[in-house]
């Protein structure tokens, strides 16, 4: 993880500089721009992550900047960095997507949810392998939750086997395989949504009938 030196933006305490920052932010001009840019390095991580918001408002965000923010020591600084790179309507650049996947690994499952949905976001089908990984094998139930959607969206064949397991999970991890199956075709999906359409939890049946309504229904 990225260590940070001694603040130098102006104000003694981090709540000051935060401040500072934040007005920034909302603001134009060269001299605002460089506050932000010294907020990335300053010492407190709150700082850190209201000047990488504050340049990416301005479209000023470099992608060392972001890389450089995805592997903060901060879990707080790294989610924020992936919520940026999710909210982007262009794919990410591969250096960002790379340290994306390395996010994947992370230690806090907050911050490996924010890589997934940013993976997502990104169409990123290089990862189809990794979040196939993380919905077998990750401890938290919302990293697979989130792995299982993800394979949804992205819509990729190699990912369907993996959903298809998932459907043996929790009530919500099945409400979320209902809604990856619609992504994909085939009889197995159409017998296995069968199936969770007689599931016992109300809301997975619900998700099934929702998935299979005609278009002209939804005006009925």
């Amino acid at each position: 993880m990225v260590t940070h030196d001694s603040p130098t933006v102006p104000g003694e305490t981090p709540q000051e500089r935060r401040l500072a920052v934040i007005t920034a932010g909302h603001r134009a001009g060269e001299h605002n721009h460089e506050l932000l840019v010294t907020g990335l390095s300053d010492a407190d991580p709150h700082v850190r992550a209201s000047a990488l918001r504050g340049l990416e408002k301005h479209s000023l965000l470099e992608t060392a900047s972001l890389v450089s923010a995805l592997h903060d020591a901060d879990p707080g600084v790294r989610q924020d960095a992936a919520r940026i790179t999710a909210e982007r309507s262009a794919p990410g650049e591969s250096e960002v997507l790379e340290t994306l996947r390395l996010l994947l690994g992370d230690s806090i499952p907050l911050c490996v949810i924010e890589a997934i949905r940013a993976l997502s976001a990104s169409s990123d089908l290089e990862s189809v392998p990794l979040l196939m990984e993380l919905a077998r094998t990750h401890g938290d139930q919302l990293v697979v939750e989130e792995a299982t959607a993800a394979l949804g969206e992205l819509g990729d064949e190699r990912g369907l086997p993996v959903i298809v397991e998932m459907a043996e999970g929790k009530p919500a991890l099945r409400r979320r395989v209902v809604a990856a199956l619609g992504a994909f075709e085939g009889v197995k999906v159409e017998a296995l949504l069968d199936q969770l359409g007689e599931d016992r939890d109300w809301q997975v049946r619900q998700a099934v009938a929702m998935l299979r309504k005609e278009p002209d229904d939804l005006f009925d």
